[in-house]
C-alpha cells in the first residue's frame, strides 16, 4: 500500500527496541491491519494516535500492557475463575488501555475482539506469551463477564 496513515515517528531501532519482532514484519502486518479495518472509525482513530507515538509513548503501552498480562497471569496460577471479580477488572482494564492508546472500545466491541484471541493463532501467542497456556479462553470468559456486568449494572 502506498499511503500508510500508521507510520510511527521513531527510528527503526527505536521500533526494533520496542516492538521486537513486530518491526521486522511492519510493512506486512500494517497492510493486512489496513486491509482488514482500513474502513472503520476505530481504524482511523488508531491511525492517527499511533502516528504521534514517540519511544517514551511506547514503552508506557509496553508497561501497561506488561502490567495487564502479569495480573492475568498472577490470576491464572492462583487458578482464580474468569467470573470473578478481579479477571472481570483485569479484563476492565485491558478495555481501557487499549482505548487509552489505541481506539474506543466499548464492550460489545472488546467481546468482539476477545474472538481474535481465541482463533487466530498470532492473537493467541500474543496473549499467552506472556501469561499462560489458556489465557486466551481465560481471558475471553473474564471479557464476556465483564460485559454482562456492565451491562447489568
Amino acid at each position: 500500500m502506498n499511503t500508510r496513515r500508521t507510520r510511527s515517528p521513531m527510528t527503526a531501532a527505536e521500533k526494533r527496541e520496542q516492538w521486537g519482532s513486530f518491526a521486522e514484519k511492519e510493512d506486512e502486518l500494517l497492510d493486512e491491519v489496513e486491509q482488514r479495518w482500513g474502513d472503520t472509525a476505530a481504524y482511523e482513530e488508531s491511525a492517527r494516535k499511533v502516528s504521534k507515538y514517540t519511544k517514551e509513548d511506547w514503552e508506557r503501552i509496553n508497561a501497561g500492557s506488561a502490567a495487564i498480562e502479569g495480573r492475568i497471569r498472577e490470576l491464572m496460577v492462583d487458578e482464580a475463575a474468569p467470573t470473578s471479580e478481579e479477571a472481570m477488572e483485569v479484563a476492565e482494564a485491558q478495555r481501557q488501555h487499549i482505548s487509552r492508546w489505541f481506539y474506543a472500545m466499548d464492550h460489545d466491541f472488546h467481546v468482539q475482539k476477545s474472538e481474535l484471541n481465541v482463533e487466530d493463532p498470532r492473537f493467541r501467542a500474543g496473549i499467552e506469551e506472556n501469561t499462560r497456556p489458556g489465557a486466551a479462553e481465560w481471558l475471553q470468559s473474564a471479557i464476556i463477564a465483564n460485559a454482562a456486568r456492565a451491562k447489568h449494572g
